[in-house]
Parts: structure tokens; sequence; C-alpha cells
């Protein structure tokens, strides 16, 4: 009776051991500030070349990015630029195209600061009042098409997106409606970029 009582003892503890231990197993989540992607950018009207890190919010309706921009002098012919991004875009739809492969139609806008020497957020007194608009900061609108692919073995990163663009500056597009010398087609750019995925 008494080997009897140890052995359902030593059960009942090895039961409530291992229901215990696949309680306690804890996934290991990363940090809300740590990016879900890091990206580079060429052209686009944010820069020459930008480079930057995004985020893929409210269930993945929205990547959200912070970006660096550079122009350098050779392509600005002034002095070189730097700019700094907010950039937006909105997955249309995702259209499955092959094993872990993704296309999807994609629509967005971006705010950008200069932050060089060649514009202004205010007026410079020497410009008498009205004279200019600030030129620092700049909004563009773009759409495009993505390409998403997910590593099945994944070592340094999880997935990757190529994406193409075609876009324009606000100024750019007010000067296509309201100039009669300035067409819609002069006013519009493409940009190429890669995101990677942690």
């Amino acid at each position: 009776m008494k080997i009897r009582k140890i052995f359902t003892v030593s059960i009942l503890l090895l039961l409530f051991n291992n229901v215990y231990a696949q309680e306690t197993v804890i996934v290991k989540e990363k940090s809300w500030y740590v990016p879900d992607y890091v990206k580079a950018q060429f052209a686009g009207n944010i820069g020459l070349f930008s480079v930057g890190a995004g985020y893929q919010l409210f269930d993945n309706v929205l990547y959200s990015e912070l970006l660096y921009g550079f122009v350098p002098e050779f392509a600005s012919k002034a002095d070189n630029i730097h700019l700094i991004t907010i950039k937006n875009t909105f997955p249309i739809y995702r259209k499955v195209i092959g094993e872990n492969l993704t296309i999807t139609p994609i629509a967005g806008f971006t705010t950008t600061l200069d932050i060089g020497t060649n514009s202004f957020t205010t007026l410079p007194s020497f410009y008498p009042e009205g004279y200019y608009v600030p030129t620092a900061v700049h909004f563009t609108f773009f759409g495009g098409a993505l390409v998403h692919k997910d590593f099945k073995k994944p070592k340094l990163f999880k997935g990757v997106d190529f994406y193409l663009e075609l876009g324009t500056v606000e100024t750019y597009l007010w000067y296509a409606i309201t100039a009669k010398d300035v067409s819609v087609f002069d006013v519009f750019s493409t940009s190429v970029g890669v995101n990677f995925y942690l």
C-alpha cells in the first residue's frame, strides 16, 4: 500500500511538472522599437540614395519608415543635399504568384525635410515677405508594385521585398497643373528599392 501511494504521488508530481513546464515556456518577442525591416532606395525624390528602417503597422495595412537620403554634388549640380523622410506605404492587395512569392500593388506618400543649407523653413530676411514659399519641406505621392519573398530557412533575414515606384513632388505637380510649358510626364520619376525583413 505504501509503495502504491509513493508511485501515485510520483506520477502526479511528474504530470504536474510537465504541465507546469509547458505553461511556462516563454516565447521571446522583440521589443516594440526594433524595426521590422531595413531598406535601401535609389531615387524617388527623397535622395539619390536613401537608407532607413520601417515598421509594419495595423496588421500590415501600413508600412511606415524613417529614412536618410543623400544627393551628392555631381547629381545636385550644387552642394550635397541631406534629407530626412517619413515614408508611408499602403499595400492595396496581395496576390500569391508562386512558392513564398507575393506581388502587391502599393500607393503612398512621404514627408521630406531638407536638413542641408540649400533650403529654408522660414523666408530669409533678404527676401520680400511672400516672395518665396518655404523650400525645406516637401510631400511626394507615389504608386507602384512590390514583390515579396519569404525565406524558408532564414539566417540573417526572414524575407525580402523588391519594389518599383512612380511618383512626384507636390510642387512639380502644381507646376504641371498651372504652367502650360510643363507636361505631366515631366514631373514624374521612378525609384527602385529593397526591404530586408529582420
